[in-house]
């Protein structure tokens, strides 16, 4: 699946350091793949959360496209849902 970030995420990724944002880097390659902790939001048709240790990626997917809209990445006393 194809991966399309946000302004929100490009800019969470710049400005974390090389090691973290390695490590988003292959959460996000797994995300494509649609594995790991993945649980969909309360409340919402098709927003999912990703958790990867203390981060957490929100996104939008569709079932049956192929575009995940990553629409944050934050730590998890920073997200909002």
């Amino acid at each position: 699946m194809e991966i399309k970030l946000k302004k929100q995420p490009q800019k969470y990724l710049a400005s974390v350091d090389a090691k973290t944002r390695k490590k988003l880097y292959r959460a996000l390659e797994q995300l494509s793949r649609l594995e790991g902790n993945i649980v969909r939001l309360a409340g919402y048709q098709s927003r999912y959360r990703y958790k990867i240790d203390h981060y957490r990626i929100t996104f939008d997917w569709v079932k049956g496209e192929i575009i995940i809209t990553v629409i944050e990445i934050n730590t998890r006393s920073n997200i909002k849902y």
